[in-house]
């Protein structure tokens, strides 16, 4: 297979997966969390962020590490022992620390939750040589078939252990069952068993490769969602329930906002690196596809955030809701820090990429930390503002970027956020005339849903149209010359 048909079919089948593992995670969980407490959430949430920190950490620079060096077996021993002993020091480490992380977050059964997850960190670290064999290979349908399985499967046991009354287990058996199922069919599929122990002098070598990346995926992780261990502290556990599932809900509209996107970033600036004029026009027009696309997520997310919330999840998680519609607000800052990052990767800019890398997760971390104590309200909305501020604080890393001012860049979300406050205004004002009340049933979520989401998408699209018709045409324009491209190729390659 040639390298660009290989990398088309690994975009495909990781597309693919993503939406059907989304739309089944979400189908599972939804109905777990029908079944569970608010408290449980909670515990899961935190002791689960604990362990994903250690497995982020633990697994970081591995995978890329193999993938540089294809039938290295000296390699990819060094970098599965390296990251075996890295992994059984951090579960260790949790293990022994879960009694006092117990009574830090006053919740007894985030000792024994600790526990438990932290086994996924040795689990995790069986799965970097031999996924990194298969994607060598361009085996990305093997890998997302998998990946596919381990939901499944991983949903599958959940849902048993909440129909027999074991609603916490059940929140735990998910996740070490799907990593589990993972490690052991990628294992297979690659025809990989653990190595030799190799000698120091290689493990010390894939140490120094790794450690870099093991610090980037730290801090990205601590960004997305890792910030959860700090709220934990600051407010009840019940109440971090209930914050994880907006939490969750504004991570899955970043990636359905900014994911299509976001992939061909890298290697479309290392293309243009070495043409201020072509990087600075490709830049613009990526910034204006995002600038759309984002913010018109973000404004019929928040429009829709109380149906949403209730019709999927059940009217005990309706204070959910707000917290989502505020945090969708975060999304164009996502956007702007996706941007970045692989332009400055492109400029071979690392130490830059580290520095805003912390400024983002720093500035996210501080935010949670004072806020949490005065409520999930005020806490989503100062992590919306402090979105809006990171954005303005990332304008040096534009303009490094472009090798010029970032202002131009800046002002292409002028126009889609006045778009984006006319379309929540408008729904929210369209639900409380045709179906408003205090009424939480499904009749009257559902017609607040539709209506709240048309009425949203309708007012944005009509703003925008009078604001910046031509960005309007272009993309349209833009969007209808890839569909096209597209096609055609999928012609040419069926009849070749």
């Amino acid at each position: 297979m040639s390298l660009g048909r290989g990398a088309a079919h690994g975009a495909a089948w990781n597309l693919m997966t993503a939406v059907g593992e989304r739309g089944l995670g979400f189908i599972v969980l939804a109905i777990l969390i029908r079944h569970v407490t608010l408290r449980d959430v909670g515990v899961v949430a935190i002791a689960s962020a604990l362990s994903e920190i250690g497995r982020m950490v633990t697994t970081g620079g591995a995978g890329e590490q193999v993938i540089a060096s294809p039938g290295d077996r000296s390699v990819e021993a060094g970098a599965f022992w390296a990251q075996m002993l890295l992994a059984l020091a951090m579960s260790a480490a949790l293990f022994a620390a879960a009694p006092l992380l117990a009574m830090a977050y006053d919740a007894r059964p985030i000792a024994w939750v600790t526990r438990a997850l932290s086994v996924n960190i040795v689990i995790g670290a069986f799965l970097i040589v031999p996924s990194a064999r298969l994607a060598q290979r361009f085996g990305f349908r093997a890998l997302s078939l998998m990946s596919l399985g381990a939901t499944s499967l991983g949903g599958v046991v959940a849902l048993a252990l909440v129909f027999t009354g074991h609603g916490l287990p059940a929140l735990i058996a998910q996740r070490i069952v799907g990593i589990t199922f993972y490690a052991v069919a990628a294992s297979i599929t690659a025809r990989w068993r653990p190595p030799a122990f190799p000698s120091w002098r290689v493990i010390g070598d894939a140490m120094r490769f790794n450690i870099p990346m093991m610090g980037a995926a730290f801090v990205d992780y601590i960004a997305a969602t890792g910030y959860v261990v700090l709220i934990g502290i600051r407010m009840p556990v019940a109440a971090v329930g209930q914050f994880r599932i907006a939490q969750r809900l504004a991570e899955v509209l970043q990636e359905l906002s900014i994911f299509p996107a976001s992939k061909v970033f890298l290697p479309v600036f290392v293309a243009v690196r070495d043409e201020p004029e072509r990087r600075f026009a490709v830049a613009r027009s990526l910034m204006d596809v995002i600038a759309i696309f984002s913010l018109a997520a973000a404004a019929i997310a928040g429009a829709v955030a109380k149906p949403l919330v209730v019709l999927m999840f059940g009217p005990r998680w309706v204070e959910a809701a707000p917290v989502f519609a505020a945090m969708s607000l975060i999304v164009p800052a996502a956007a702007i820090y996706a941007f970045v990052n692989p332009m400055l990767t492109a400029l071979r800019r690392p130490v830059l990429v580290s520095v805003f890398a912390g400024l983002n997760a720093v500035t996210i971390a501080l935010a949670a930390w004072f806020a949490a104590p005065f409520g999930l309200i005020t806490l989503a909305w100062t992590l919306a503002l402090r979105g809006v501020v990171t954005a303005l604080l990332l304008l040096p890393a534009l303009s490094i970027g472009i090798g010029r001012s970032a202002w131009p860049l800046l002002r292409l979300f002028v126009a889609p956020f006045i778009a984006l406050i006319a379309a929540r205004v408008a729904a929210a004002a369209a639900v409380s005339a045709f179906a408003g009340g205090a009424s939480l049933g499904a009749g009257v979520m559902v017609a607040q849903l539709a209506i709240g989401g048309l009425v949203a998408a309708a007012v944005f699209l009509g703003v925008l149209l009078i604001l910046a018709p031509q960005r309007v045409i272009a993309l349209a324009r833009r969007l209808l010359a890839i569909f096209r491209r597209t096609v055609v190729v999928a012609e040419v390659a069926e009849a070749g």
